[in-house]
């Protein structure tokens, strides 16, 4: 916790200074995000070349825009709603594929090496359950369960209402559930989380 608060310090500091027009602090955010935003960019469409294009028109907004950026404790949002825009309207111009969630345990991020070791131990058969679902269920639940966002975040990265997202959650967890019930006890069953995350839609 206090690394977490003392990094947020840190980049609070960059993204007043790059507010001030000064380049070379906005490396710090790219250094603390290009890893984080590429894994969300991976898990919802599998696509190495359009990750990589996302990430980098991010960047160039991100540079663009930081002025528009009033609350740097917001910063993690703030980025990920202009990733999410951008493939938002790479959908609309191409088919988009559709993402397995086995294959984003291949893509290295030390700091959240914890996170992929769990997710590696049931990424295959988590890819069976939610490898169908529409991309806007898919991105939900990538925010909440693998970058572990609050709904007031969602909120803030897609532009959505919080009852959307609740909603949109709500029925990505039905499925799941429904899906984990069917392919029986060999997939981990966080039946208890999943339960209280449904609750609350």
């Amino acid at each position: 916790m206090l690394n977490d608060q003392r990094e947020q310090l840190v980049l609070g500091r960059s993204v007043r200074l790059c507010q001030e027009g000064n380049r070379d602090e906005f490396k710090a955010i790219v250094d603390a995000y290009s890893q984080r935003l590429y894994r969300i960019a991976w898990l919802i469409t599998r696509d190495h070349g359009l990750s990589e294009d996302a990430i980098q028109e991010t960047f160039i907004r991100g540079w663009q825009q930081i002025r528009s950026l009033f609350d740097p404790s917001k910063l993690t949002a703030w980025l990920t709603r202009i990733l999410i825009n951008y493939l938002k309207n790479q959908r609309r111009r191409n088919t988009v594929p559709t993402a397995k969630i086995e294959a984003a345990v291949n893509v290295a991020d030390p700091a959240r090496a914890d996170q992929q070791t769990l997710a590696a131990e049931t990424a295959s058969e988590m890819s069976l359950v939610i490898a169908g679902l529409p991309t806007d269920q898919r991105t939900v639940l990538v925010l909440r369960y693998f970058e572990e966002l609050s709904l007031e975040e969602i909120v803030e990265a897609t532009g959505w209402r919080l009852g959307t997202v609740k909603s949109r959650i709500h029925r990505a967890l039905r499925h799941a559930r429904r899906e984990m019930e069917r392919l029986g006890p060999s997939i981990p069953n966080p039946q208890v989380k999943i339960e209280k995350e449904a609750s609350n839609g």
